[in-house]
């Protein structure tokens, strides 16, 4: 980072990522619940209305400041985000919250090669044996008992790997145009593409829905997405990008317990192993940055 950080400031933001974990995490098995009862396209339509509405409330003074080539680089991001969320919901409606949670939770590995090919930067023996574990760790999951690897599993490995994408996406636009402005350009993109393609594949559910369906909504819209986007651009700006992903990776554990304390999955011990090996790979693909504030890769020959 460009300047010294007090041990408060990167206390209070290592807080903030792990709340943006949790929250995250929670986001599937309440997306799982709203299946139940919403089609998947009308879910995101939603959701990303309301999401859309505010942020672009909050912040709609800032687009004005955007050159005409921002506005193209967060029209692609956004994109991007419509369809990392087609994932996400077509996944769940083949497998389950936790399950997804921890494929989802791949993409920290996943990063270091996506570099390598964009950047021509190999990955370290760090990543290497990241990948390796994680591997590991998938593989046991998909042959757990009764959860063999299915189309919803496949389309949530395409999640995580839309989700490293967007990573490096945000990663090299944010350098270039106001960060909060990206965030509200590709929520506004986003909701455009999956409004127009609810209303044109699935009929319309109508407002009249319950009560606990409309908490639902409105925690996946103001707090998975509002929320966890603002609080995730402030808090970056006082811990170090490496130490972010590592708490930002609890978003798979917190959503397999959240599944399990709402029902919507159930404890599997070979399956809790799989997603401890998931784990164990991601800490290894950012232990080589942590320990010393070097990057993951090494520039090739």
């Amino acid at each position: 980072m460009d300047k010294k950080l007090s041990s408060f400031q990167t206390l209070v933001a290592d807080g903030a990522m792990v709340l943006i974990a949790l929250v995250w995490g929670g986001g599937y098995p309440v997306t799982d619940y709203l299946l139940q009862h919403l089609s998947p396209l009308w879910v995101l339509a939603f959701r990303f209305s309301i999401s859309s509405v505010l942020l672009t409330l909050l912040f709609h003074r800032r687009l004005a400041r955007l050159e005409r080539s921002d506005l193209f680089g967060g029209a692609l991001v956004g994109l991007l985000v419509a369809l990392l969320f087609l994932c996400h919901v077509w996944g769940l409606k083949l497998s389950t919250p936790g399950k997804q949670a921890f494929i989802a939770g791949t993409n920290v590995v996943i990063v270091p090669f996506l570099f390598a090919l964009i950047y021509r930067r190999l990955p370290s023996s760090w990543a290497l044996a990241g990948a390796t574990a994680t591997t590991a760790g998938l593989l046991v999951m998909a042959f757990s008992p009764g959860m063999r690897f299915n189309a919803g599993d496949a389309l949530s490995a395409a999640m995580a790997f839309l989700i490293a994408l967007h990573f490096i996406a945000i990663g090299f636009f944010s350098r270039r145009m106001d960060p909060l402005a990206l965030t509200v350009i590709q929520i506004d993109v986003a909701c455009l593409v999956l409004v127009l393609s609810a209303l044109a594949v699935e009929p319309f559910p109508g407002l009249r829905l319950a009560l606990p369906l409309w908490g639902a909504i409105l925690f996946v819209s103001l707090g998975a997405t509002v929320l966890a986007f603002l609080v995730q651009t402030v808090a970056q700006r006082y811990t170090p990008e490496t130490h972010a992903a590592i708490l930002l990776s609890l978003e798979s554990p917190f959503g397999f317990l959240l599944a399990i304390a709402m029902g919507r999955d159930q404890w599997n011990a070979q399956f809790a192993l799989g997603g401890l090996l998931v784990l164990v790979g991601v800490l290894l693909a950012e232990w080589e940055s942590l320990a010393t504030t070097g990057p993951l890769t090494k520039k090739l020959e």
